[in-house]
């Protein structure tokens, strides 16, 4: 009897055989998924028709930037607090590891003993390992991830075939204003289930939950208290911003401009809210530029919904601790002057970029930025419309993409979305939508956000 046979008959299998069965027929095409949960079946979905990731081949990859400014920036020692559950509920049994990951999926520290803990090098968990699903598909840390909340992957409910010897659990930890993933915990064991129960798991790491709930509000305070002291001092129309871009204040001055969506009436509905995209829609830029100076300032010209023109806002970050929390936009000129947002002093050129991405057999290949025709993010990962086909930058988050394409031609048309301007085929109406394709097929049909519509069309020459 060969060792294979063996592991078969184990009652691990046994107890998932059906699970397996199911797993073989849908990665081999079939969509019936009906013998796992649901979640599963979804996440099954997004690794074979979104991912198209190899079920076969599948495994964590080794991060070449494990740090990921979200949990460098993370509250009230989150990571602490996590590392220390961990250690503690590895430390219960002789055959389970807990993993503490970022909000991207990277490994981040790893606690445990006993099998689970000799085999999790050759399983992947390790420090600087990435195990966000569109990488290494349906898994405890990826999928909740996915899903922002507890979630249980079990044996052969794993999408890679090399992990269906494993069962894990993974909780993912949110920021409460903007929803963006910060972390996870996960406890996993081999050729065994993992003794504690999702819900279990919860309560053990509610102190985390409440310290980024606390710090959430405390927050809040103080951006209260910024917009207050602010508005004594000035007359012009000002509001508070979060993180995520959204209006959390907003003075009288700013609502007679319709700063505040259905609290102002207008002949024009559409009109006020235009100012309202397009101020929120500074949140990302600015973000970037405090990073790394809390103490940065700058103005941004944006349309007015009162003179039917351009008008300056200035943007004073909020800070707590060394890094933003929120941002001030006032039109008064006593708020002080800064750097322009929307500064476009050409910088210097670059060297002709390449960008590596994972071919078809799962190599890496290198790509010119002509053969690209456009790149779509989803989650973390970057989907490349190519010459030769589908392609995933090996590079994370399509921000860092649209950097590396930025003196190639490439433009940003939606949160999501970048497009080869040299590629552009044609440009048409859905709806109330601007639509542009790369292609001849549907699949090369991208939406343009409405913010990005202006510089769509001087730059297709159609302003």
């Amino acid at each position: 009897m060969t060792a294979v046979e063996t592991c078969a008959r184990s009652p691990f299998d046994r107890a998932f055989a059906r699970t397996h069965a199911a797993w073989e027929r849908f990665a081999a095409g079939a969509d019936d998924a009906r013998d796992v949960p649901l979640a599963i079946a979804q996440s099954w979905h997004r690794c074979r028709d979104v991912y198209r990731i190899d079920p076969a081949r599948a495994s964590p990859e080794a991060v070449d930037d494990p740090d990921d400014p979200a949990a460098r920036h993370l509250h009230g020692g989150v990571l602490a607090q996590l590392g220390a559950i961990g250690a503690a509920l590895a430390a219960h049994a002789g055959n389970r590891v807990a993993t503490v990951t970022d909000g991207r999926g990277t490994v981040l520290a790893v606690w445990g003993d006993g099998p689970a803990r000799r085999r999790a090098p050759d399983a992947g968990l390790d420090p600087a390992m990435a195990w966000s699903e569109p990488v290494t598909g349906t898994n405890g840390v990826g999928t909740s991830l996915v899903a922002r909340r507890v979630c249980s992957v079990r044996g052969p409910e794993h999408w890679s075939a090399a992990l269906h010897q494993w069962s894990c659990t993974g909780v993912a930890f949110c920021d409460p204003v903007t929803s963006s993933p910060l972390a996870t915990l996960t406890l996993s064991s081999w050729r065994e289930m993992v003794p504690i129960r999702p819900i279990d798991l919860l309560v053990a790491t509610e102190p985390v939950a409440a310290v980024l709930q606390g710090t959430a509000a405390r927050h809040a305070r103080r951006i209260a208290a910024a917009f207050a002291d602010l508005e004594r001092r000035t007359s012009g129309a000002l509001v508070a911003l979060d993180l995520a871009g959204r209006i959390v204040a907003a003075n009288p001055a700013a609502r007679r401009r319709g700063a505040v969506p259905g609290e102002y009436a207008t002949d024009d509905p559409a009109g006020p809210r235009r100012g309202i995209r397009s101020l929120g829609g500074v949140v990302p830029d600015v973000r970037d530029r405090t990073r790394d100076d809390p103490g940065w300032r700058g103005t941004v010209s944006l349309w007015s919904a009162v003179t039917d023109d351009a008008e300056t806002y200035r943007v004073i970050p909020v800070v707590a601790g060394t890094h933003p929390i929120a941002f001030l936009a006032c039109t008064d000129a006593r708020a002080g002057a800064g750097e322009p947002l929307d500064d476009r002093t050409p910088r210097p050129r670059r060297a002709p970029c390449r960008v590596p991405a994972v071919g078809a057999g799962g190599q890496i290949v290198v790509l010119r930025p002509q053969e690209i025709r456009s790149a779509r993010a989803d989650g973390h990962a970057v989907w490349l419309a190519t010459d030769h086909g589908p392609r995933r930058a090996t590079r994370r988050g399509i921000d860092q993409v649209e950097r590396d394409l930025a003196d190639a031609g490439f433009l940003r048309v939606h949160r999501s979305h970048l497009v080869n301007v040299a590629r552009v085929r044609d440009v048409a109406r859905d709806g109330d939508r601007l639509v542009i394709s790369t292609g001849p097929g549907d699949d090369d049909r991208i939406p343009v956000a409405r913010r990005y519509v202006p510089a769509v069309r001087r730059a297709l020459g159609m302003a």
